[in-house]
């Protein structure tokens, strides 16, 4: 099958399109992670930091036509999505006993007694991050953020290429 040079010349504009399209959607991903880092976190109250795991962990990674925007902290989908199912165990007291010494809340000699007491709390409100969880991702999706970045952000890309050089 024979391809004419006007047909080839369609499709690299095409494909230069595409690519200009990919650029677009994945700096609107950096700017999702800024949005989340910069506005919608510190927004939260209490907000959700302790050690700046939970902050530093959101990144955008690229993909075959676009991005994704994620948090690959062990403890994201917690916050995300909230805790309903609340069981008191040894790893939850340790940990809960760590942040009241960092917070200065406790001695190292009476942590584990404030850790008891701020995990019965928790079972007692039946949640932890909220019965939906902070839901930080959600904002970004549901408050027109997102959609704003990528419109922008692709139309740039593509005005860019575009644009006689």
């Amino acid at each position: 099958m024979a391809i004419s040079l006007e047909q080839y010349a369609k499709f690299l504009a095409q494909m230069q399109l595409a690519r200009a399209g990919i650029r677009g959607l994945r700096s609107a991903g950096f700017r999702c992670v800024a949005e989340i880092i910069t506005f919608i976190i510190p927004s939260r109250t209490p907000q959700p930091v302790d050690r700046g795991l939970f902050r530093a962990g959101w990144k955008t990674m690229p993909t075959e036509f676009g991005c994704t925007v994620e948090n690959m902290e062990p403890h994201a989908v917690f916050i995300e999505e909230g805790v309903t199912n609340i069981k008191i165990g040894r790893a939850m007291i340790d940990a809960l006993a760590e942040w009241a010494i960092r917070k200065g809340i406790a001695t190292p000699e009476d942590a584990r007694s404030r850790a008891w007491a701020i995990a019965k709390s928790m079972e007692k409100r039946g949640h932890i991050f909220g019965v939906n969880g902070m839901g930080i991702l959600r904002e970004l999706r549901e408050g027109g953020k997102m959609k704003q970045y990528i419109e922008e952000e692709v139309q740039r890309e593509l005005k860019r290429e575009l644009t006689p050089k």
